[in-house]
C-alpha cells in the first residue's frame, strides 16, 4: 500500500491540474505536471516503467481539455502526434540529465519546457495557415500566437517552465524523502 500512495497522489495531482487548467484556461494555461512527469520518469525509473507511467497518465487525461472546453482541436491526429513528439523530447532530455545534480536537473526541466514549446509552436507555424511562412510568422507562433488571441504564446511557455520547475522539484524531493519515510525492514535475528 505504501508504494501505491505516491503513484496515486501523482495521478490525482495530474488530473486535478488538467481539469483546473482546462476549466480556467485564461488563469493558468499550460500549468500542469505532465511534462515534469515525463522528464522525471526518465530520471527516476529505468526500463519500460520510466516512460509507461507518464504515457498512461497523458493518454488518460488527454481528452480532459477537449471535454471541458468543447475544443476538439486537442483531439486531432496532428496535435496528438506533435504533442507525443514533444513529450518524447522531454523524456530524452531527462535521460540526458540522468545523474546530474539537483540544480542542474531543475535547469534541465526549464530547458525541456523550452524544447517542448519550440516543437509544438513550430509545428503550429508549419501547419496553420494563419502564420506567414517566414521568420516573422515563426516568431508570431512562438511569442504572440494568433492575432487577436486572448493568451499570448509566451504565457504558455512561462507557465510550462514554472510548472516543470515546481513539479520536478516536488517529484525529485519526494523521491529523495520517500525511502526515509518508509519503515525499514529489520532482518530477523532468529534466522
Amino acid at each position: 500500500m505504501n508504494r501505491l500512495l505516491p503513484t496515486a497522489l501523482i495521478v490525482l495531482l495530474l488530473i486535478a491540474f488538467r481539469i483546473f487548467g482546462s476549466a480556467l484556461p485564461e488563469t493558468l494555461p499550460n500549468f500542469q505536471p505532465l511534462a515534469a512527469l515525463f522528464f522525471c520518469g526518465a530520471l527516476i525509473s529505468s526500463g519500460w516503467r520510466s516512460w509507461a507511467f507518464p504515457l498512461a497518465a497523458w493518454i488518460l487525461t488527454y481528452p480532459a481539455p477537449a471535454m471541458i472546453t468543447g475544443n476538439a482541436d486537442y483531439l486531432s491526429i496532428g496535435t496528438v502526434l506533435v504533442t507525443a513528439a514533444a513529450f518524447a523530447a522531454t523524456f530524452f532530455i531527462g535521460k540526458k540529465f540522468s545523474g546530474a545534480g539537483f540544480t542542474a536537473l531543475l535547469g534541465g526541466s526549464i530547458g525541456a519546457a523550452i524544447v517542448f514549446h519550440l516543437i509544438t509552436n513550430g509545428a503550429a507555424w508549419i501547419g496553420n495557415p494563419i502564420y506567414a511562412k517566414n521568420p516573422t510568422g515563426l516568431w508570431q507562433s512562438l511569442w504572440t500566437g494568433p492575432v487577436g488571441s486572448a493568451i499570448p504564446s509566451w504565457l504558455f511557455l512561462r507557465n510550462m517552465a514554472c510548472a516543470n520547475l515546481l513539479f520536478t522539484a516536488i517529484f525529485l524531493s519526494a523521491r529523495i524523502a520517500l525511502p526515509r519515510l518508509s519503515p525499514q525492514v529489520q532482518p530477523d535475528a532468529a534466522r
